[in-house]
C-alpha cells in the first residue's frame, strides 16, 4: 500500500475494502465470550425472536469492517488513531454465511492550523451484505500524519 498523508485524501474519493464472509462458528464464538444473548449463541432460542434466526452481534460486526481496514485502507506510517465515531449503526442484521463488502468516502481532509503536525480525514464507511443491504455504518475521523516538509 502506498503511503498516504493528510493531503492525499480528497472528498469525494471512494476506497473498495474488500469482502469478508461470516461463519456461523465465528458468530457464536465471539458471542459466547463477549455479548451472549440467545439470538447470537442458541439456534433454536434465535428462531423464536424477531430475527428467526442467529445473527451476529454488532460489536462482531463491526470488527470485521475494522480488520477490513487494516486490510484495505489504514496506512500505518501516517495514521494516528482516531478521536472517535460520530455514528455507528447496524441497519440490517448480520447472519451467518453472508459475504460482507466494504467501502469507504472520504468526506473531509484538512491540516490543523493549530498543531500543523496533524491532519484529521473524516469518512463514511459501510459494510453491505449480499444482497446490497447495509449492514454497518460509521461516520469516523481519523488522525493523519500531514506530509513532511
Amino acid at each position: 500500500m502506498n503511503i498516504r498523508y493528510a493531503e492525499d485524501y480528497k472528498a469525494g474519493d471512494v476506497f473498495d475494502l474488500g469482502t469478508y464472509d461470516v461463519t456461523h462458528d465465528e458468530i457464536i464464538e465471539f458471542a459466547r465470550q463477549y455479548d451472549p444473548f440467545p439470538f447470537h449463541i442458541d439456534d433454536q432460542a434465535a428462531q423464536e425472536t424477531v430475527f428467526g434466526g442467529i445473527i451476529s452481534s454488532g460489536w462482531l460486526t463491526a470488527l470485521v469492517w475494522l480488520r477490513l481496514m487494516h486490510k484495505a485502507f489504514l496506512c500505518y506510517e501516517t495514521s494516528l488513531g482516531s478521536p472517535g465515531h460520530e455514528e455507528m449503526i447496524w441497519p440490517t442484521p448480520v447472519r451467518p454465511g453472508d459475504q460482507l463488502s466494504g467501502q469507504l468516502e472520504i468526506k473531509e481532509s484538512r491540516v490543523s492550523k493549530s498543531k500543523p503536525d496533524l491532519g484529521f480525514v473524516r469518512y463514511t464507511s459501510k459494510l453491505s451484505n449480499q444482497e446490497g443491504e447495509e449492514v454497518f455504518v460509521t461516520t469516523s475521523t481519523l488522525i493523519v500524519k500531514p506530509r513532511p516538509a
